[in-house]
């Protein structure tokens, strides 16, 4: 787990928009690697079960409490590729 005081207020947006998009890349790679061993069906539940479980809070994240920064986690979680 990263630690927060690694990321410091006022760290470059450029240098932020890296990490979501490596994020990004990231989880998409873990789905490929699920769909490739486990097959579609488990890579999709993998998919939709990250995104209900961000969605109700399951997944603890201080974001919550920002609507404006849940509403972008989110919708980049929810750009992540469905099995094909």
């Amino acid at each position: 787990m990263i630690d927060t005081a690694e990321i410091h207020a006022g760290t470059p947006v450029d240098e932020m928009k890296i990490v979501v998009n490596s994020l990004h890349l990231s989880l998409a790679f873990l789905l490929d690697r699920i769909e490739q061993i486990g097959g579609k069906a488990a890579a999709a539940e993998a998919r939709e079960a990250l995104i209900s479980n961000l969605q109700s809070g399951n997944i603890d994240m201080a974001i919550m409490e920002d609507r404006e920064l849940f509403d972008f986690v989110l919708s980049v979680v929810e750009r992540l590729p469905t099995p094909r």
